[in-house]
């Protein structure tokens, strides 16, 4: 059964040029009928109603069935890090429809002539006969419905949309937007002269725009009975029984690539690892190793040493050995003498000439010593040795240990390492989804 219309030969209907009744045909239920009840339902819009999307980064936000989610990954490391561990956090933007049903209330009903009387849409044929017309003209986005969803960058072609939802793809290099989008007004204006009629005692009237939104509660509550004009959110067509046709682009998630690559430049900071290589610069600190070579150290040596001295040594000290030369004392010289004299008595005097014999006593030496010198010696040192302790200085060389502690400077080389990159990578994507049969 389909609603009846005034059938009239000018515009707006009257009772001077009324003509009849006359059924609805598909175009003028599209051009009246449709773009009054989809009007009301775009205009009524928070989220809540019945049939509606809702997206939202907390679960708990909106209430609905779940169609879908789009996760927003990104790194947490700016562009250029290196080393970099490469972590990433994570936003999920969750996708619902609501599916809970609408109360209906209809108090003004349009009639139809059912081939023998002229009758009132019972709710069971307002469903079949009239409101699955209007679901129809709304998923084929006719020019006189709106209510629609699409997802895109930018506001979608023909008639006005209006920006529900955000959705954000971070990425460190930038952030790329797009939105779930709503048709709020129609590509073209309504013919009014097509309202239905509706019983009003015993005649028959226009209905006003008004008593026609009376419906929307059951066109809500019959695309989720149907599942025509419900939406999925997810990368590829639904498996789903039925037609599903994507509503505007794809949106994808991307994030920074993560690289290993060679790294020249200047480093300062700490250094904590193994250092092969040579090395060439300033080095203080302690040295715990043995270095022989050839080098000139002149400075002060405690210490003690054991090998050949060949030099000069003057001081006090005893000395045991072989006198040869001229001994002259002014002391008294006394000596046991036996001889002629008649007797045994002693001999004082003064003696002068040659002595050979052996001193031992104290007495200063100057002179030239060369043999085996053990002992400790103070003193400076120059010349070619094997030297073993605390170096403080220029070292210039090959270098290979571990190496701790702070190095501050210029490090010239090639380091190979994990590193955020200036390109993306996509890692997921995803479509806007309607049924449209």
């Amino acid at each position: 059964m389909r609603p009846l219309k005034i059938k009239a030969s000018g515009s707006p209907p009257s009772s001077a040029n009324f003509q009849g009744l006359q059924e609805h045909t598909d175009t003028e239920i599209n051009q009246y009928l449709s773009y009054v009840i989809t009007n009301k339902f775009a205009s009524d819009h928070d989220g809540t109603g019945t049939a509606e999307i809702n997206v939202s980064t907390n679960n708990t936000t909106f209430t609905g069935t779940g169609i879908g989610t789009f996760a927003d990954t990104h790194r947490n490391e700016s562009i250029g890090t290196h080393p970099a561990s490469g972590a990433i956090s994570t936003t999920t933007y969750y996708f619902k429809q609501i599916t809970a049903a609408a109360a209906e209330s209809i108090t003004n009903r349009p009639v139809g002539w059912d081939g023998a009387n002229v009758k009132e849409f019972t709710d069971a044929l307002l469903d079949s006969d009239v409101i699955d017309k209007v679901i129809e003209d709304m998923v084929g986005e006719s020019n006189y419905t709106v209510g629609q969803y699409k997802l895109s960058t930018t506001s979608p072609a023909g008639g006005t949309w209006t920006s529900r939802y955000t959705i954000t793809d971070t990425t460190n290099g930038g952030n790329n937007n797009t939105y779930i989008w709503q048709k709020t007004t129609p590509t073209s204006a309504a013919n009014s002269d097509l309202a239905s009629v509706k019983a009003s005692g015993t005649s028959l009237t226009m209905m006003s725009a008004a008593e026609i939104e009376q419906m929307v509660p059951n066109f809500r509550n019959r695309m989720i009975d149907t599942g025509i004009g419900t939406y999925k959110v997810q990368s590829a067509t639904p498996a789903a029984a039925g037609t599903w046709v994507q509503m505007g682009d794809s949106f994808s998630d991307t994030r920074q690539e993560v690289a290993s690559e060679n790294y020249t430049g200047n480093y300062t900071g700490s250094y904590s690892g193994t250092y092969t290589g040579n090395f060439s610069g300033s080095y203080t600190g302690n040295y715990a190793g043995s270095y022989t070579g050839a080098a000139t150290y002149s400075g002060s040596y405690t210490g003690s040493f054991s090998g050949t001295y060949a030099g000069t040594y003057a001081g006090t000290a005893a000395y045991a050995g072989a006198y040869a030369g001229d001994y002259a004392t002014t002391n008294a010289y006394t000596i046991y003498y036996a001889g002629y004299a008649g007797g045994t008595n002693y001999y004082t005097g003064y003696y002068t000439g040659y002595y050979t014999g052996y001193y031992v006593g104290p007495a200063d030496y100057a002179g030239y010593y060369t043999g085996a010198y053990n002992q400790n010696f103070t003193g400076y040192y120059t010349g070619t040795a094997a030297y073993t302790g605390t170096y403080s200085g220029t070292y210039t060389g090959y270098y290979a240990s571990d190496f701790t502690g702070a190095y501050a400077g210029t490090y010239a080389g090639t380091y190979a390492g994990d590193t955020i990159q200036a390109t993306t990578e996509t890692v997921s994507t995803i479509k806007l989804w309607l049924k449209t049969a």
